[in-house]
């Protein structure tokens, strides 16, 4: 008696409207213990309510359990084929994402409503659900192979979505021709049918993916069949898809421009949008690049590309010299978007920016967060490099002499030589003669004019070192560089005279003769000529 007042409870606030109380109320006389002579009513209305409000996974699990439960084959087929489209619905519920468990109870259920008895209909459903199920969960061999063994048994409305899924799969396996081949069939066969209107626009991404030199063609003879206006914008995209991939910018660039006012959907206005600014980058259309990238940020602010757009608008307002704004673009990746792909360059070229006004503090202090944040960055031996000539100019050498040296660690092919010249002066303004000694000696190896490209009053400080301590070799090495220098700068001509007495001390007389010589040519002190015209005399005795 309990059971029968719950039911009719049920069927009361069903007709009263109060629907979602209703079916949650026949839920709980289908789980009632038997006998039960309202069970497969009660599930039946509860599972329609369910769908009806949304209630997918409720709705499933009643149609679930009639599947199993019913008496009737048709009801118990009927239960199988719609539990499993539910099933179908939720495979791919979480944005694209598979959930392998519903698609094992999809399967389960369609498989079921394919074998038992009951209406043809419900059996063609069920095939042409699980031709879907395989095709959204990526089974493209398996669906190729089934499909053909039950084409002709199913209804024409199946058949177009199954040659529809089948052409696609052959799309997805990269087999072009044979996908080209089912979409002409499908196109010919059904020609009226909405499938055969799909086919011809999913026939331009096989183009497209096949050979793209022929796609503008095939698009402009798409459209000359009148299709709707989002697959007519949607044909339009992959043309200047295309027009891009083969670096004509000049015509793909009108394309994306007209697709802003066009019936895409917002992922794909927005997609248009973006390239139409990358576009202009190539194109070196600075204020169109500007342009489009604000209209990007503006129009679709939520959309996860905003960063590399305010990236790009910040990369033409730099090359247009406009560094405000382009600090303005990074310094709002940085704060708004702190785990944005961008935010390593983003840091580097506001460093760069910062350096190009002479804000010295802020390209050293944004080149620190850079290396701290990203300790294996691309550009890490950068920005030690500016870092270390930073810190040398603020004659702050110990700090210089650290990051220059890793910056050449880091990329000795572009900053040896830059980092090397300055870690030389870092050492000579230190007055640390042993490792200048050795900085000297290691640059001179490495460098193809032997050294020539030293400082000037390095090699002199270091040859009149080493001469004051009768260390003549060395004296003649840095020396003999330093002669060699045609410009050397504020370096007065006495090192001449050292490096020929060195040399005589060496028994080098012709280089001692020909220093002596050199010095008479440019010294203007006439006791320092005295002096070397005695030394000349005393070589050219011996």
């Amino acid at each position: 008696m309990a059971l029968s007042a719950r039911y009719f409870e049920a069927r009361c606030l069903e007709a009263l409207g109060r629907k979602e109380e209703a079916a949650d109320i026949y839920t709980q006389v289908a789980e009632s213990e038997n006998p039960n002579p309202y069970r497969e009513d009660a599930r039946v209305t509860a599972a329609s309510i369910f769908a009806a409000r949304g209630r997918k996974i409720d709705a499933l699990n009643q149609y679930e359990a009639l599947a199993n439960e019913a008496q009737k084959p048709a009801l118990k087929a009927e239960a199988a084929v719609r539990g499993g489209m539910i099933a179908l619905d939720l495979v791919q519920a979480d944005k694209g994402k598979i959930d392998k468990s519903m698609a094992e109870r999809a399967t389960a259920l369609l498989q079921k409503a394919r074998t038992l008895p009951g209406p043809g209909k419900f059996r063609a459903i069920a095939q042409v659900g699980l031709r879907r199920l395989q095709y959204h969960t990526g089974q493209y061999t398996q669906l190729l192979a089934d499909y053909k063994k039950e084409l002709d048994e199913l209804p024409e409305a199946a058949q177009a979505e199954v040659l529809l899924l089948a052409a696609n799969s052959e799309r997805q396996l990269g087999n072009s021709k044979e996908a080209e081949a089912l979409y002409r069939r499908l196109i010919a066969q059904y020609p009226d049918r909405e499938e055969a209107k799909d086919a011809a626009y999913q026939r331009l991404i096989n183009v497209y993916n096949s050979d793209p030199s022929v796609l503008s063609a095939a698009v402009d003879e798409f459209l000359a069949t009148n299709p709707t206006n989002e697959r007519a914008d949607q044909a339009k995209l992959l043309k200047a898809e295309a027009l891009y991939k083969q670096q004509n910018y000049t015509e793909a660039v009108l394309i994306y421009g007209e697709l802003r006012g066009s019936q895409l959907s917002e992922r794909l206005r927005a997609e248009a949008a973006y390239k139409l600014g990358l576009c202009h980058v190539q194109m070196k259309n600075v204020p169109g690049a500007i342009e489009a990238f604000t209209y990007y940020a503006q129009t679709f602010p939520d959309s996860p590309q905003v960063p590399a757009a305010l990236a790009e608008r910040a990369l033409a307002y730099e090359r247009d010299k406009n560094y405000d704004a382009a600090l303005a673009d990074l310094n709002t990746i940085l704060a708004r978007y702190p785990k944005a792909h961008e935010r390593e360059a983003s840091l580097q070229l506001k460093a760069l920016i910062l350096g190009q006004q002479n804000n010295t503090r802020g390209m050293v202090e944004t080149f620190r967060q850079l290396l701290k944040e990203f300790p294996k960055s691309s550009v890490a031996a950068q920005a030690q490099y500016y870092i270390g000539k930073a810190a040398f100019e603020a004659k702050d050498y110990k700090t210089a002499l650290t990051a220059l040296n890793a910056a050449r660690q880091l990329n000795k092919e572009q900053y040896y030589n830059l980092a090397s010249l300055r870690i030389i002066l870092c050492q000579f303004y230190l007055k640390d003669r042993a490792a200048l000694t050795k900085e000297v000696n290691n640059f001179m190896a490495e460098s193809r004019n032997g050294g020539i490209n030293v400082p000037p009053e390095v090699l002199e400080w270091l040859g009149i070192e080493y001469y004051n301590e009768k260390n003549f070799q060395a004296t003649e090495k840095y020396l003999s560089a330093l002669r060699k220098i045609d410009n050397p700068g504020n370096v007065k001509p006495d090192f001449l005279f050292y490096l020929g007495d060195a040399a005589t001390r060496l028994k080098s007389l012709p280089e001692a003769e020909d220093a002596f010589a050199k010095y008479l040519q440019t010294a203007k002190d006439p006791a320092g000529k005295a002096k070397v015209l005695l030394a000349l005399g005393a070589v050219k005795i011996n």
